[in-house]
C-alpha cells in the first residue's frame, strides 16, 4: 500500500477553499443545473490556466438533487477578483435569474480561510487530487503516520 501525505506549499500560510451546491428543486431543472455545472466546471479549467489563483476544482454527485463542488484557492484575494468578472460572473447572473423566474433551483457556497496549522491529509492507494493535486508530498513516516501528529497535536 502506497502512503503520501501533503501539506500546504511553503509559500502559503493559508487555504482557501470553496464549497459551492447547486440544488435541484424540481425535476425540470435538472438539464438547467447540469448545464451550469458544465459552466462552472469550464471556468475553472480556465482560471487554473490562467493563473487567477485556483489550484484544483473537484465536482461532485452529492444526491439525485445535488451537485457539488470543491476549489482549492491560493488566497480569498484570488477568489474574490476571480468571482467578480466572466465567466464566473457571467453564470452566477443566469443562475439568479433562473432562481428569481422559476423557483425550481438553488445554490450555495461556503468559503473557508484555513490556516496552515489546521490542514492535514494522507492518501492511501490515490491518485492524486485536492491537496495532492498542488501540495508538497511525502511519505507517511514516524511523526506522518497520524493525523494528530501531521496536525502537531500529540
Amino acid at each position: 500500500m502506497r502512503r503520501v501525505v501533503a501539506s500546504l506549499p511553503e509559500t502559503m500560510t493559508e487555504l482557501c477553499l470553496v464549497r459551492l451546491g447547486l440544488r435541484v428543486r424540481r425535476l425540470r431543472a435538472l438539464p438547467f443545473a447540469l448545464r451550469i455545472g458544465r459552466a462552472i466546471e469550464r471556468s475553472a479549467k480556465e482560471a487554473m490556466a490562467g493563473d487567477a489563483g485556483l489550484l484544483s476544482s473537484e465536482r461532485f454527485l452529492l444526491g439525485r438533487d445535488h451537485l457539488g463542488v470543491l476549489q482549492y484557492w491560493k488566497d480569498f484575494e484570488s477568489l474574490d477578483a476571480w468571482s467578480h468578472r466572466p465567466p464566473h460572473s457571467d453564470w452566477w447572473r443566469e443562475a439568479l435569474g433562473r432562481m428569481r423566474t422559476k423557483g425550481d433551483f438553488g445554490i450555495y457556497h461556503e468559503t473557508y480561510l484555513v490556516p496552515r496549522s489546521g490542514i492535514e491529509a494522507i492518501a492511501l492507494d490515490c491518485p492524486p487530487t485536492g491537496l495532492f493535486a498542488f501540495g508538497a508530498t511525502g511519505e507517511a513516516v514516524g511523526p506522518m503516520t497520524t493525523s494528530r501528529d501531521r496536525l502537531g497535536r500529540r
